[in-house]
């Protein structure tokens, strides 16, 4: 059962908030225009937001230097605007309260710079979370390279048998298997996910993981 784990970690965006499709394809766009560089199509802007190499599908797809990118794309991406494109899904407060009186350690770990992950777990209604982790600002790699997560879990000290992550894309579950913990694949609907392997479930709704028998390896 869900009772094995003490520890529950989320990825955020796409996770347990929304940021709708519009926003990125009005975004990025604008970024790349800006700096000359080739113009983007849907399914390259999908790959940059959703998959772990970024800076490789800024330099493939949109002909760019990362550093430049990033510099331009921090100026454009404002976390006032994005909130106004930004709404949490409707399982998720209500889960994480949940999860709390079964008394689990909650963290949340993201790719988001502080500025726009606050935005975000703002929209989760002061949902009980003890820690989170914004791999950007903390300066650690990004994802999946395990060392942010290694970080949280010497933070709260528990180990990896005792914990489970939650996400909705391949770097996820690579993210999860890198650093060793258990992994369960949140179907959103949003994008193609193919990395099963390591994967304990798929669950179509947050409630799922109360509702169901879910136990570690």
């Amino acid at each position: 059962m869900i009772e094995n784990y003490r520890h529950i970690s989320f990825d955020l965006d796409g996770t347990l908030v929304h940021t709708v499709p519009e926003y990125r394809y009005m975004i990025v766009p604008k970024v790349v225009e800006r700096l000359g560089g080739v113009s983007p199509s849907k399914r390259a802007i999908d790959r940059f937001w959703f998959e772990s190499t970024r800076n490789r599908i800024i330099e493939s797809e949109f002909k760019l230097d990362p550093i430049s990118f990033w510099t331009v794309y921090q100026q454009h991406d404002l976390a006032a605007e994005r909130d106004r494109h930004t709404h949490a899904y409707d399982d998720a407060a209500p889960v994480i309260a949940l999860l709390k009186q079964m008394g689990k350690t909650i963290s949340i770990i993201t790719g988001a710079p502080e500025r726009i992950a606050k935005m975000e777990m703002a929209k989760l209604n002061g949902a009980p979370i003890d820690f989170y982790c914004s791999t950007t600002s903390r300066g650690f790699l990004e994802k999946p390279n395990p060392e942010s997560f290694h970080f949280v879990l010497r933070k709260l000290d528990i180990p990896p048998a005792d914990t489970l992550y939650i996400g909705n894309s391949n770097e996820d579950a690579f993210f999860a298997k890198n650093a060793g913990v258990d992994f369960i694949y949140l179907e959103r609907k949003q994008h193609e996910f193919d990395e099963k392997e390591w994967m304990v479930a798929t669950v179509h709704s947050l409630h799922d993981l109360i509702k169901s028998s879910i136990s570690k390896s």
